[in-house]
């Protein structure tokens, strides 16, 4: 048996998450899961602690995630299933990169619908499914599975509404289908708009100009780039603007501006390198490159970007299948190194593929590409057929694209039509509401007016009252506190100079009688006289000062109590006038009495010191502690309030920290 199997897996998995760092907190966890008879509980609570740890593109993150998929499906818990299903379907780790399989697992998560609760985790089930159908060319289906997912979010998901209705435009679009892209586009845009999300309104209208692209509205589609590539450049967002200018770019090409297209594809060059997440970017910017480089026949450069594409191809799901951008490629290359039948056979596989999928613009360089590969052939009559198929089908996308152009400005028209109807009889309803409420805006105006003036002289008058009340409190306090310190100076002298007097000469007396159990009697009582007499006036505060008499008090706690004391008491002598000094010297006392009657602790702390021009004294004690709001508005806590109160008579602040069972902390801070 391990070693590791005799420690309770809490403590390990512990000291695993809390204490070591990073690159070991790693080690330790893949430790723990070597451990003999682990419970799939605890093998999935380490897993899932694993997975976050390693970066998504290790070929281990994705033989755990498998792992964590095979546990939660045998605990038949649909929504832990569910997460880490959409978790699967984002992985791009080595062997995870099945669309297939990702939309199988899904599928799977998807027969459990019924049993989650959670509304958003099965709208967010269903707009995955979505993603992975478009990402496999299944435009129907995603279409299907993104109205689904809106149909499955609740009220307050709006932002992943709007993802699955931008998305549905982008299928739509892919479709050929403009008008309903368009009004998905501007769906999702309204209410990335209405979040103040600007990066994902910026996701649209990069949509929307390729929507218009695609069916010659260039103008317009060159007009939305520019602002774009403005607004992500102004921004610092490179990548941004890059995706832009090459949108830009392959507009330019579908245009026969080869010129203005190698021009942007320069500007993006300059821009690079990016990061390993924008590895689908640098791969399809290197293959228009090769294709660009192909078109006007420069071999050598088209072979060198070509192979700058390929070690992108492993790692990316999108091309795990024959992809129609790497098929295109591949073609055109061996056209250019004259391997006219090897070319032949991967247009044909390219023009299959892109009807297939509906790829028009693929259709297109597949019946081009296919012309001239027959042509050098010898395949005349091959040739011609494709040559009579490409021009039917430009024709028929002229045709189409007019009718929907045509369409499209059309309801674009109609729109504007109404707008401005609306407009017009909003514009006349304004004029009317506009005489009457002029009239009307004085009438409030001075009557606002009047119950402004009305409430500001109530107010003006009750803060002056509430300030006079507050200031006449305040004096009353202090003069009630002066009151009192004046009685007790009177009786603690009547004391110390009357019946103290009496109590020594009657103990001398005993003295000479000899009387011992008389004599420790008024010992007794003696020390009792004195110790009521500094309790009502400290003499010693006026005879050694703060700072000293401080000292004397906290000795004679820390001799006549169990209490252990320690204490930083700095000189502060001639910061404080007499009166100061002996209201901070209450306070001290006040906070001590209430630790030795109330607190139950075994040690306090005081400190005394300036900083700042501020003199500070801190009372802490390691006892039972209390609830402050409670106990200061307890009538009882008179000790509290006369705090409050002498603080304040020396210009000074309170604060109080304190919770029940963990002691109690008091700082005074005074001006000096």
């Amino acid at each position: 048996m391990s070693k590791w199997s005799t420690i309770p897996f809490f403590l390990i998995f512990l000291v695993a998450v809390f204490v070591e760092g990073f690159s070991q907190k790693r080690d330790s966890l893949e430790i723990i899961l070597k451990r003999d008879n682990l419970s799939n509980t605890d093998e999935l609570k380490t897993l899932e602690a694993l997975y976050g740890e390693i970066p998504g593109e290790d070929s281990i993150s994705g033989v755990y995630l498998r792992r964590v998929l095979e546990i939660v499906r045998a605990q038949k818990d649909p929504e832990k299933f569910t997460k880490w299903a959409i978790a699967f379907y984002g992985s791009y780790a080595p062997g995870t990169n099945s669309y297939r399989e990702k939309i199988q697992v899904l599928l799977d998560a998807a027969q459990y619908e019924s049993q989650i609760t959670d509304a958003r985790l099965r709208g967010n089930l269903y707009l995955k499914l979505g993603g992975a159908y478009f990402n496999q060319y299944a435009y129907d289906s995603a279409i299907y599975y993104y109205t689904q997912s809106i149909k499955r979010f609740g009220e307050k998901d709006s932002i992943y509404i709007a993802d699955a209705k931008f998305f549905t435009g982008q299928a739509h679009d892919y479709q050929g289908n403009l008008l309903q892209a368009m009004e998905s586009y501007q769906q999702a845009r309204n209410i990335y708009e209405s979040l103040g999300d600007q990066e994902y309104v910026n996701f649209v209208l990069g949509g929307m100009a390729i929507l218009f692209s695609r069916y010659g509205i260039h103008l317009e589609a060159f007009e939305i780039r520019q602002k774009l590539i403005t607004y992500h450049l102004e921004n610092g967002q490179k990548y941004e603007a890059a995706i832009q200018l090459y949108n830009q770019a392959e507009d330019y090409r579908k245009q026969g501006k080869i010129e203005e297209q190698y021009e942007l594809f320069q500007k993006i060059e300059e821009m690079l390198p990016f990061g390993p997440e924008r590895n689908y970017f640098k791969a399809m910017f290197f293959l228009s490159l090769s294709n660009y480089f192909g078109t006007i026949g420069n071999l050598k450069d088209q072979l060198e970007y070509f192979n700058k594409a390929k070690p992108f191809f492993a790692d990316l799901p999108v091309f795990q299948i024959r992809n129609p951008n790497i098929l295109y490629s591949e073609a055109l290359i061996q056209k250019n190194l004259n391997n006219l039948g090897e070319a032949t056979k991967l247009a044909e596989q390219l023009l299959d593929f892109a009807i297939e999928s509906q790829d028009l613009d693929h259709i297109l360089r597949g019946y081009e590409l296919l012309a001239i590969t027959y042509s050098g052939l010898g395949r005349d009559r091959e040739g011609f057929q494709v040559l009579q198929n490409l021009n039917q089908f430009k024709d028929s996308i002229n045709s189409a694209n007019q009718s929907t152009t045509f369409a499209y400005y059309q309801t674009l028209y109609e729109t504007e039509k109404k707008e401005r109807e609306i407009l017009n009889k909003t514009q006349e309803l304004e004029e009317s509401k506009a005489k009457s409420a002029a009239k009307t805006r004085w009438f409030l105006a001075i009557i606002v007016f009047l119950i402004a003036a009305t409430v500001g002289a109530f107010l003006w008058k009750s803060l002056r009252q509430t300030k006079k009340e507050k200031s006449l409190q305040e004096t009353y306090s202090r003069q009630l506190l002066t009151s009192q310190e004046e009685e007790r100076l009177r009786i603690s002298k009547d004391l110390h100079d009357g019946l103290g007097q009496s109590l020594l000469l009657i103990k001398n007396r005993v003295a000479l009688r000899q009387d011992e159990s008389t004599g420790q009697l008024l010992d007794s009582a003696i020390s009792e006289l004195r110790a009521i007499a500094r309790s009502l006036h400290p003499m010693q505060l006026e005879k050694l000062g703060l700072a000293k008499a401080t000292e004397q008090l906290l000795e004679q706690i820390d001799r006549e109590t169990d209490l252990f004391v320690s204490s930083e008491i700095e000189d502060i002598k001639g910061k404080f006038n007499k009166e100061q000094e002996l209201h901070l010297y209450r306070i001290l006392q006040e906070c001590l009495n209430n630790v030795l009657k109330h607190a139950e602790a075994s040690a306090i702390r005081v400190n005394l010191n300036e900083t700042d021009n501020k003199i500070k004294l801190t009372i802490e004690d390691n006892g039972k502690g209390f609830d402050f709001s409670e106990r200061y508005q307890d009538f009882h806590s008179l000790g509290l309030k006369t705090l409050k109160e002498r603080t304040a008579a020396i210009q000074g602040v309170m604060k109080v920290s304190s919770e029940k069972g963990k002691g109690s902390q008091f700082k005074f801070t005074i001006h000096v």
